[in-house]
């Protein structure tokens, strides 16, 4: 037997918190004490601004909704995709649903690309929800979707998938003949247009990388210049404590942070479809209350469309649409949608209910062969 001593892994995990814990709470006490120096400095500069509740709020407002679930199948994979636009009216504070719409597309798709696949088909499901508003005449003030209302340059397939790319292409398209056709029934270009804005959590602390000399024109709100020397000083030390973990730290109930042209700031990230381009994208994080997470709200035109004004206005409607405090809240119009979808989200067994039932059908179609047997019956019937 050897005679060296063997270490169990337990006693290393005691040993390695033991001496680790004072380091870990000393960087964790100097990061906190960073942000509890710097939030005043980006507070009083116009980095974070306070956002009044609209009380009463009287407000027609639509939310879109997209789900997307997927199961292996036939070495590929079978996705039911789904999307529901719920219309409510609030009238003095008091709510009423009024009308729902929805899309449901069931199929197959190999598993190469699939994530993107989605995205693009959901993209699509909510703009053919969208183009439905504006063909009635009976619109909304404020529509919350939770798509992306442009495509990114990291969302571009490589160039020998034929299938993805054909998706893009056809996402792309779908975009474009939106904004063609209805951007003068949209707000801000056209002062009593639908308000449109996209809501999720992605990029967040964009906002602090455009507090540069360079970048501080693409900022839709005024910044005190001090607040930009500042911040370039100790942009560093920001990454350090990280920038997330930065505005999670300042960004307070009912408020949201300076406006950003997204385009502007990013130039190497090029927006889709490349006509729509110089339209921009605007973006703030808000955030309505002490439970519920920031979400970036973006929404189509740039610096010389949104103004301080509009988006505080903007930012009070959403806010003020978010009726609890809780982790999982959204404005009430997209939570309602969202929780339509809960059909096409239902599990059976560890698998989706819905996709479940329809691969046992395709599997009994391809068993018995009657689809062949459709197919064939024209070319029997010419031969006799």
């Amino acid at each position: 037997m050897s005679g060296n001593k063997s270490t169990p892994i337990s006693q290393s995990i005691v040993a390695n918190i033991q001496l680790g814990l004072p380091a870990t709470v000393s960087k964790l006490s100097s990061k906190m004490r960073f942000i509890d120096k710097i939030a005043p400095i980006l507070k009083e500069g116009g980095v974070i601004r306070d956002i009044d509740l609209i009380d009463p709020l009287t407000i027609k407002a639509s939310g879109i909704a997209t789900v997307n679930k997927t199961t292996e199948a036939f070495g590929g994979m079978l996705y039911v995709a789904g999307a529901v636009r719920q219309d409510i009216l609030i009238d003095r504070n008091s709510i009423y649903e009024t009308k729902q719409d929805s899309i449901v597309d069931v199929d197959e798709i190999d598993d190469l690309d699939a994530t993107k696949k989605l995205k693009f088909i959901d993209i699509i499901n909510a703009y053919k929800l969208l183009e439905d508003i504006f063909n009635n005449d009976d619109r909304p003030d404020l529509v919350i979707v939770d798509t992306p209302l442009m495509l990114e340059r990291a969302d571009s397939p490589l160039s020998d998938r034929i299938d993805v790319i054909n998706l893009y292409e056809r996402c792309k398209k779908t975009i474009e003949n939106f904004w063609h056709q209805n951007k003068d029934k949209i707000y801000p270009f056209s002062e009593y247009g639908v308000k449109i804005a996209s809501v999720g959590n992605k990029r967040f602390g964009a906002v602090v990388f455009a507090l540069s000399d360079e970048n501080i024109q693409y900022v839709n709100d005024k910044i005190n210049d001090e607040v930009v020397g500042k911040i370039n000083i100790h942009m560093n030390k920001l990454k350090d404590v990280g920038i997330k973990r930065l505005l999670k730290g300042v960004l307070v109930k009912r408020t949201r942070t300076a406006a950003f042209q997204f385009d502007g700031i990013n130039k190497d990230n090029r927006l889709e479809p490349e006509v729509l381009r110089s339209m921009g994208l605007t973006g703030m994080h808000i955030k309505a209350g002490t439970y519920t997470p920031p979400l970036l709200v973006e929404v189509m035109g740039g610096v010389k469309d949104w103004d301080t004004q509009k988006l505080d206005q903007l930012a009070a409607e959403i806010i003020s649409l978010t009726t609890f405090d809780q982790k999982k809240a959204l404005p009430i119009s997209l939570w309602y949608a969202k929780y339509a979808l809960k059909p096409l989200e239902a599990q059976d067994n560890g698998q989706n209910a819905l996709l479940k039932v329809y691969k046992g059908q395709v599997r009994h179609m391809l068993q018995s062969q009657d689809l062949e047997k459709v197919w064939k019956e024209d070319f029997d019937a010419f031969e006799e």
